[in-house]
């Protein structure tokens, strides 16, 4: 069975292709030299006949017939030349003198080259003959004569068997070292890849604190998998999350409806009068709008987080919108008790958005001050909500900073989650969504929304970008142009 994986393997087969790429081209290579080799033997090897050529035509130049036969036998009998091949025969081509013992039967080309086999008393065993093949070149002589001077070939024949058998071996080796190179790299690459499959059927099966291990040397493997650790950490994260999420929406419509459903059964009992029966409505309308409240939170955040209403952004002027705020809310500052103090710039302040939204998430977080940054139990009662917008550079800045306890640890880390409260009892009002919704709505309109304490009481900012097309580019003044009265 991994056998069968390692030959299905991917790797493993793309491996073998490269290994025969490198082959066929190694080859090539080799071929090549090869058959260079060959031509310059064979080159050399004319070459050597040319000069034996040259000194028996000297001898037959100078002394005739009887001279090249003395000098044929000298050379055959002395073997001044290894391999060298001599025959002089008569015009029947009987051999007269040489170490050849009969006159070729192959027929010459134009030149009087000719390939032959031959038998040869100048074997190196003595009393035995030599068989091989040779190459050498014809001539016709005066009187009837006839001239062979050749080379023999088995010394070349030997080097090239031997460079052959060199190549087919190479051949097998590079045959199979592609292949143990693929099976060693495929078997390495599948057992990363088994690891990674390991974790993710143990993720699968519940134990979603596993990660795929790294062996520290920086490749790619490891950069897989510190991005699949970061994927992994990020979606415990969610899941976790969603369950907390859960458990707090469970936790949190319990009550409520419990309270609803008492109600409405003591509404049923029949042993209370109509005024009793109106307040027990009264309350539990107020208790379904409180839950109504809780949801619309979570579907504006699911709203905001899918990015369906950029589709109707809009320039939308801050100063007006906080106005507006402050002006809606300055009932509710009166009756906490507490002074606000609004400092907002003189010029309009556009940025590109969803008025309704930006109005919801600027009215949370003074909502969230009156609420819960009036007092405490460590300090003394606050007596200030300080409301500011200016602008910094090519962004719109709007904070606001209450006189409370603040937010401390973990709290200030996780307040802008989902259903998150720092009251674990959960026995205060509200529902934990207000600066979620905040964080959702500022992220959809490419802000920054920061939470830090100021001591005392917490400081909440949002940062947006302003909107270009608001404030066009100011025209150039020429120094140039004459002055106007």
């Amino acid at each position: 069975m991994p056998l069968i994986r390692l030959l299905r393997s991917r790797v493993f087969q793309l491996s073998l292709l490269s290994s025969a790429a490198f082959g066929i081209a190694a080859f090539a290579v080799v071929a090549y030299l090869y058959y260079s080799s060959v031509q310059a033997v064979s080159r050399q090897i004319e070459a050597t006949i040319d000069a034996e050529i040259k000194g028996l035509s000297e001898q037959y130049r100078q002394f005739g017939s009887i001279g090249l036969i003395e000098a044929v036998r000298r050379r055959a009998r002395q073997r001044v030349r290894p391999g060298a091949l001599y025959l002089v025969a008569n015009s029947e081509f009987r051999p007269l003198v040489g170490n050849i013992e009969a006159w070729p039967k192959e027929r010459p080309d134009e030149r009087g080259w000719v390939n032959f086999r031959f038998r040869s008393d100048s074997s190196p065993a003595p009393g035995t003959v030599a068989l091989g093949e040779a190459r050498g070149r014809v001539f016709r002589l005066l009187g009837g004569l006839f001239l062979l001077v050749g080379y023999d070939l088995r010394e070349q024949q030997r080097v090239t068997a031997r460079t052959r058998q060199t190549l087919i071996l190479a051949g097998v080796i590079a045959v199979f070292f592609a292949i143990a190179s693929g099976a060693l790299l495929g078997w390495l690459i599948l057992r990363r890849i088994d690891s990674i499959n390991r974790t993710s059927r143990e993720i699968m099966a519940g134990d979603l604190s596993r990660r795929v291990s790294e062996t520290g040397r920086g490749d790619e493997f490891d950069r897989l998998a510190q991005s699949l650790n970061a994927m992994l950490t990020q979606n415990e994260k969610l899941f976790l999350g969603m369950r907390e999420v859960a458990e707090n929406i469970a936790h949190d419509l319990r009550s409520p409806l419990g309270r609803i459903r008492q109600r409405l059964e003591r509404q049923l009992s029949g042993l209370l009068t109509d005024t009793q029966k109106q307040a027990l409505t009264v309350e539990a309308l107020e208790e379904t709008d409180r839950l109504l409240s809780t949801f619309n939170a979570i579907l504006s955040i699911a709203q905001a987080e899918s990015g369906a209403p950029k589709r109707s952004f809009e320039p939308v002027d801050l100063l007006t919108l906080l106005n507006d705020i402050a002006e809606m809310y300055e009932p509710l500052v009166e009756d906490a008790g507490v002074n606000l103090v609004v400092t907002l710039p003189d010029e309009p302040v556009i940025v590109h958005g969803n008025r309704d939204l930006l109005f919801q998430a600027c009215a949370n977080l003074l909502d969230n001050a009156i609420k819960y940054g009036t007092g405490s139990d460590n300090i003394a009662k606050a007596t200030v909500i300080e409301l500011s917008l200016d602008r910094l550079g090519n962004e719109a800045r709007f904070a606001v900073r209450d006189g409370g306890a603040g937010l401390q640890g973990e709290a200030l880390s996780r307040a802008t989650e989902r259903f998150y409260r720092s009251d674990s009892s959960r026995t205060t009002s509200g529902s934990g969504l207000g600066l979620s919704l905040v964080d959702a709505v500022i992220r959809l309109h490419d802000g920054v929304f920061t939470l830090a304490n100021s001591d005392p009481g917490l400081r909440a900012t949002i940062q947006l970008p302003l909107d270009k097309c608001a404030f066009p580019a100011e025209t150039e003044i020429r120094s140039d142009l004459p002055a106007t009265s």
